[in-house]
Formats: C-alpha cells, sequence, structure tokens
C-alpha cells in the first residue's frame, strides 16, 4: 500500500499562492461590486432627473396657462380690478407662487396683496423685466429674492399685446423653496440629491442647503457652463436623439470640502437650468466596503469566498433592474425574484401605503388595512425575522418566523414586504434588499403622484381611474360603480362669466365631489367639465341616492366670486362595474347622455 508522505514544505509551498489567490479574489469582488453600484448609481440619477424634469414642466405649463387666462381677463375690459381679484385667487390657492402682477402700458405695477409701484423707472429697472420680450415666448428671470416675501423666486413674464396698439406684462413668482419640496425626495445612494444651476448667471436655483441658493455653482464653473450649453444647442440643431451613437454620458466630477464627487446633468429644460443629480463617490465606496468588510471575514476560505461574489453579483444585477422600474407589476416581480435568490420563503406580500384613502393595501392578493392597526404591528424601524402573535395577513401563521422589512421615507412608513415562513439568520443582505426596495418605492410613489393627479383640482385623472377600474373588474369587486358627471352648460357659464370663473366652477364641483363621497372612492377628472367616481354602494338604489344627494347639494349651492354669482347643475349617469373598463365607461356614458337629453339636472342608471 502506498502511503503519502504530507511534510510541512508542502503547505509552504501552497501559503504564498494560496493567499495571492484570496487577495485576487477579493480585489475582483470589490471591482466587480464597484462597477455594479457605479452603473446603477448612474442609472438612478439619470432616472431622478427624468422625474425632475417632467416636474418641472408640468408645473411651467400651468403658469403658462394661468398667465394666458389672466391676459384673456385683463385684455376682455381692461379692468385691474377684475384682474387682480382673479390673480388674488389664483395665489390663494397654490402655495407655490409668491406674487402675481400686471406691468401696465403705462409701466405703472399693480399685483396681487395691494402691491403697486407707478414710478416707470422703478419698474423697468427690476430683475424681470426684460425689453427684448417675444410675444408667446415667456422670460424666465434669473433668480432673485422677492421685494414683498423675502423668499427666492425666479419670475415669469408673459408679453401681452393691447387692443391699441401698445404692451403689458403679466409676471409670475415663483417661490423655489416650494417648488423644490417634492424633489427634494429624488435621492442618489445615501447622500445624493438633485439641484439646479441658472446656465446664463452660473448661480444655484436648488439646492437641499438653503444657504447654497444664489451662491455660484462649484460643481459648474463658467467655462462647464459654456460647453454644456453648446452642447446642448449642438445637438438641438442637428437633431440627435437622446439614444444616438453621438450621445455621451452627462457626467461631471469635481471636488467639494475635500470629497470627491460627479454629478449627472440634463440641460434641456424650458427654464433655461441645468439640472444636476450629485453623488458622493465615498457612499459609493461606502457600499462597496460595507460588502467588503462582510467579505473580508468570510472570504478568508475559497468557498465563502465564492458564495459571497455570487451573492453580491446577484443582488446588484436585480437591484439594477429595479432602479429603472417606476411601475408597481415590474417592482413586485423583481423584489419575489431578489427575495428568492437570498432566502427560501412561502409567500412575499407587499402592502404599500395609498394616502388618497388612507390605507395600506396589497394589490396583488386585494387586500386593505387601516393604517393605525399597521402602525400599531410596526413599532421598530428595522429588518426582523420574527414570530408575529396576532398577524395582520391572515395567510401568516404565527407559529412560523416571518421577514418583515418596513420601508420608510423621511421617517414615514410608507410599505411592508413579509417573506412568510422563512428561517434567514443573517439579515445582512437583506437590508442591502431593503434599501433597493425602499428606493424603487419612493420613486413609483412620486412619478406616480405626478403622472396621477390632475393639476387643477387635485382629484385623480383619467390613467388612475382606468387603473383602479382594472384592479376592480381583476379582483372581481361587488358592489362598485361607475358615474360620469358632466356640468351642465358649462359653455354658457365660460362665455357669460370668463374662464377664470369657469376654473372656479370646476374646483368647486371637485371639492363638492370630495365631501359627498368618503376615501374609499376614486374621484377623478375626466376630462374638461366632466368628472368620473368609482365608488361603492350596497346595490343600486344606494348607488342612486349617494349620486342623488351629489346632485342636489350641487343644484343648492351657488357658486360666487365678488360681483358673480351662477346657480349650477349636474348630469349624472351611473353604471354597474361591468367586465371591462370599456364597457363600463360606455355604459355610463350612455346614462349621461340620457340625463343630458332629458331636461338635464338628473341621474340616470344604464340599463
Amino acid at each position: 500500500m502506498l502511503h503519502l508522505k504530507l511534510q510541512p514544505k508542502l503547505f509552504i509551498s501552497i501559503i504564498y499562492p494560496l493567499l495571492a489567490l484570496i487577495v485576487i479574489s477579493l480585489m475582483y469582488v470589490g471591482y466587480s461590486d464597484y462597477k455594479y453600484i457605479k452603473t446603477n448609481t448612474y442609472q438612478q440619477a439619470k432616472n431622478n432627473l427624468d422625474i425632475a424634469n417632467e416636474y418641472l414642466d408640468q408645473h411651467l405649463n400651468a403658469v403658462n396657462n394661468q398667465l394666458f387666462l389672466l391676459g384673456e381677463t385683463y385684455r376682455y375690459n381692461y379692468n385691474l380690478t377684475d384682474f387682480l381679484l382673479s390673480a388674488q385667487y389664483i395665489l390663494d390657492n397654490e402655495n407655490k407662487y409668491l406674487e402675481i402682477g400686471l406691468l401696465t402700458e403705462k409701466d405703472e405695477y399693480y399685483a396681487t396683496n395691494y402691491v403697486y409701484n407707478t414710478y416707470a423707472a422703478d419698474n423697468r429697472s427690476r430683475v424681470w423685466f426684460n425689453e427684448k420680450m417675444n410675444y408667446g415666448t415667456p422670460f424666465i428671470s434669473p433668480l432673485y429674492k422677492s421685494e414683498q416675501t423675502q423668499k427666492w423666486t425666479v419670475a415669469i413674464v408673459r408679453l401681452l399685446n393691447l387692443s391699441n396698439g401698445k404692451t403689458a406684462r403679466l409676471v409670475l413668482e415663483l417661490d423655489i423653496l416650494g417648488l423644490y419640496d417634492k424633489l427634494s425626495l429624488l435621492k442618489t445612494l445615501m447622500n445624493g440629491y438633485v439641484y439646479a444651476v441658472d446656465s446664463k448667471t452660473g448661480q444655484i436655483v436648488m439646492h437641499p442647503d438653503p444657504s447654497r441658493i444664489s451662491t455660484q455653482s462649484i460643481s459648474l464653473p463658467p467655462i462647464e457652463i459654456k460647453r454644456i450649453v453648446s452642447n446642448a444647442q449642438l445637438k438641438k440643431d442637428v437633431n440627435e436623439e437622446p439614444n444616438s451613437e453621438l450621445t455621451t454620458k452627462n457626467i461631471i466630477n469635481y471636488s467639494y470640502q475635500d470629497q470627491t464627487k460627479f454629478s449627472i446633468y440634463q440641460a434641456d429644460n424650458q427654464l433655461g437650468w441645468i439640472l444636476l443629480s450629485n453623488s458622493n463617490n465615498a457612499d459609493m465606496k461606502y457600499k462597496v466596503f460595507n460588502i467588503g468588510v462582510v467579505s473580508f471575514v468570510l472570504l478568508a476560505m475559497i468557498g465563502v469566498l465564492s458564495m459571497i461574489y455570487f451573492i453580491s453579483n446577484r443582488v446588484h444585477s436585480k437591484g439594477q433592474v429595479l432602479s429603472g422600474s417606476t411601475r408597481l407589476e415590474d417592482i413586485y416581480l423583481a423584489l419575489s425574484q431578489m427575495a428568492s435568490e437570498l432566502t427560501h420563503f412561502d409567500n412575499m406580500f407587499f402592502i404599500i401605503y395609498n394616502p388618497y384613502n388612507r390605507h395600506f393595501e396589497e394589490p396583488v392578493n386585494n387586500l386593505s388595512f387601516n393604517a393605525d392597526d399597521v402602525l400599531t404591528e410596526i413599532t421598530q424601524d428595522k429588518v426582523e425575522a420574527l414570530k408575529i402573535p396576532a398577524p395582520l395577513i391572515t395567510d401568516i401563521f404565527p407559529h412560523q418566523t416571518c421577514i418583515r422589512i418596513p420601508l420608510y421615507n423621511k421617517g414615514e412608513l410608507i410599505g411592508v414586504i413579509y417573506l412568510t415562513n422563512s428561517n434567514l439568520k443573517s439579515l445582512h443582505f437583506m437590508n442591502i434588499f431593503r434599501n433597493y426596495a425602499q428606493s424603487a418605492l419612493i420613486n413609483m410613489l412620486l412619478t406616480q403622484k405626478i403622472r396621477s393627479e390632475d393639476s387643477m383640482t387635485q382629484l385623480m385623472n383619467k390613467v388612475y381611474l382606468r387603473q383602479q377600474m382594472g384592479t376592480q373588474i381583476r379582483c372581481k369587486t361587488p358592489d362598485t360603480y361607475l358615474a360620469m358627471i358632466d356640468i351642465d352648460d358649462f359653455k354658457l357659464i365660460n362665455d357669460h362669466f370668463g374662464h377664470l370663473f369657469g376654473d372656479r366652477v370646476i374646483i368647486k364641483t371637485a371639492d363638492m365631489l370630495r365631501h359627498y363621497f368618503n376615501h374609499r372612492a376614486v374621484t377623478s377628472r375626466y376630462g374638461g367639465e366632466e368628472f368620473a367616481v368609482l365608488f361603492y354602494a350596497v346595490d343600486e338604489q344606494q348607488a342612486y341616492q349617494k349620486l342623488e344627494e351629489f346632485r342636489y347639494g350641487i343644484e343648492t349651492t351657488a357658486i360666487k366670486s365678488e360681483l358673480k354669482q351662477c346657480d349650477l347643475t349636474v348630469s349624472i349617469g351611473f353604471s354597474a362595474l361591468r367586465d371591462s373598463i370599456d364597457k363600463t365607461i360606455y355604459d355610463a356614458d350612455r346614462a349621461l347622455y340620457l340625463a343630458k337629453n332629458n331636461n338635464k339636472n338628473k341621474v340616470y342608471q344604464s340599463v
């Protein structure tokens, strides 16, 4: 029998190659993690810029619409009192506006909150005054402090042609800090944020630190701004597509307070600002290091090294998919796949806070929970593996260990993920999973809010209504009805009282809808003067009674605005929820037409 004699030199001969192999393996793991995190960070920053651009464009379009309507009001009879009353009403109902004014053809300035100045020289020296304006093209002023409120603002100025051949200027001041409030929610990694720089002055116009506003940008020196503006104009001139081969990454690297940072930028918005989403290179290194410390201990053995490397790759790979997802279905699928690669579990429940009905909802399984009950169960802001004595979800058994992952935004609970019957002990990777889930959910909710609300009434829009109808049809929710509501003779109201009064009628109708239908109903502005409500009733008689009460409430409520008063009626058609969205809308519309054709001011049910 052959005996192999193991000698110490054999181990000595392999110790250095083994150490070299471990070091090389660790370096490769760290490099791969860094690449994944860097790619994910760039994508997340780009998504934040897309959302910010869409958000600012919506507000600028809303401002342009308001200025257009105010201009038409003034041109109608050149009555300053009517103009200022309309402007004051808009200002009182929109907290992002600081002042709305009119510089008349005599260079006299009149504005909301009883502001006026009749000195032409003073008015023509204001920051927002531009001699060379074009009709139809609004002028965006540089950043300045409002004289009345002492808040940072930019003014949107629209030139108004008068019938006597002269011109006037409509001015609306935007509250920069109020406008930035929602954009401050857009985060990249731990400390990254979205900010904006004026391409004409180089001043910071939006920043999470208010003291930085109006200071010169450090990340964008004048020569860099000139290059960005030139490239943006060149791409516009050659009609370059965003994904063409000529497009390069819009990345700027810079140092600030002994920290190395980078920013992704976009320079194609209507405000003339350069939008940037930045991140600290130390944050990326921190994430790599956070994984690397655990890896270094575990990777002392080659087998453990391979396992950690594989897990890291898979987590960041799935996290990269999450970063680009804004639809709930895509996020749910990516989270489910990501969790299944980290631990064994029977079921995943993903409940999300719905601010419109103040409930936590699990859309996949059609579950709904009172917010107070959820907040009573979630007492700690951390990932836990535990047995829940009295779970809210009946499919979670008290005797089984469940992983509970709360998701927060600025200290407020916005969602919870439950993984049932899991035996996972180490929750390190579940915390990474939570970071990706939290970031994806925040971006999804913000995107959903921007895309689902009607900006004038704060009701939901047609897209959100159809989504909710689809959910109820798929879940076969009983006792659900759709009502289509149309303001009677709305064109006559507009023609007789003016478009601003018409806007007041629409807003008042929206307020009445919210008053007569509880938070379980989906109240929406369907388009123009038409509204829709998706609501619950025990039977057709109760559904009719609810709508009749709303109709009567409208009929007995007068709309007043100073010297103007209007009695209002609505026609309503409703239908029980059918087996398709279009059929339900068709039946409710048909009932609405019957109500309109039978002297209006009635509630008709689809037959």
